[in-house]
């Protein structure tokens, strides 16, 4: 029986690499340039300022929301999917994203409350909830482009998308808390005209007029 030999590799972390780069490059700027002051400080500026530029970005990173699950029922998860869009908002228009971004969170709390309720209707719910989210896209690209193009036409159809975008959220969240209350009220009385079957044809009609609303039909 044979036995390979063992390799051992000096492994770096990103850290030690730039780092390792920048020294480098340092040394080789001096030694081209000629072991001056000038060339000392001014090489030295250089490496300060690519270490805080990568400090910042870093920090950046860290700071932006991550999105690392698809329950979009956790108040969390549907909450970084909104807040990741937070930086692509113009300016002239962050009033009415606060105003948009409350609605879509007021849909997925309804959405939550029918889930704990009867979690049946999760797949349902998730579903609803996606082309929430893709409504919502649909109308941060819709206030990009109107702070963008110039002619009238143009900007006349990404109003026009954005009014459409609106009022599907307005209607997806009328729809549910219309559910949420048939539910409620079917507890309260035992009694009750909406069968789950009957529910689960309401929110897949739901589904289908947001995606339809996505699509532009």
């Amino acid at each position: 029986m044979t036995h390979k030999p063992k390799r051992y590799y000096f492994r770096f972390s990103d850290h030690q690499l730039l780092l390792t780069g920048l020294l480098v490059g340092y040394i080789i700027f001096v030694f081209w340039l000629g072991i001056r002051l000038t060339v000392l400080l001014s090489g030295a500026v250089i490496v300060a300022l690519a270490i805080a530029s990568w400090y910042i970005q870093l920090k950046n990173l860290k700071n932006s929301p991550k999105i690392t699950s698809t329950n979009l029922l956790q108040i969390d998860v549907f909450s970084n999917h909104l807040n990741h869009l937070n930086y692509q908002i113009p300016q002239p228009s962050l009033a009415l994203w606060q105003s948009v971004k409350q609605q879509a969170q007021s849909i997925q709390q309804i959405a939550r409350q029918i889930a704990e309720q009867e979690s049946t209707f999760t797949p349902d719910l998730l579903e609803t909830l996606h082309t929430v989210l893709d409504l919502v896209y649909q109308l941060v690209e819709a206030l990009q482009v109107i702070q963008k193009v110039q002619t009238p036409r143009y900007r006349n159809l990404a109003e026009q998308q954005l009014t459409s975008s609106q009022k599907r959220l307005h209607q997806t969240y009328d729809k549910l808390q219309e559910l949420h209350d048939q539910m409620v009220l079917e507890t309260l009385e035992r009694r009750s005209n909406y069968t789950p079957t009957a529910i689960c044809q309401r929110l897949q009609t739901l589904i289908n007029e947001n995606e339809q609303g996505i699509l532009g039909n």
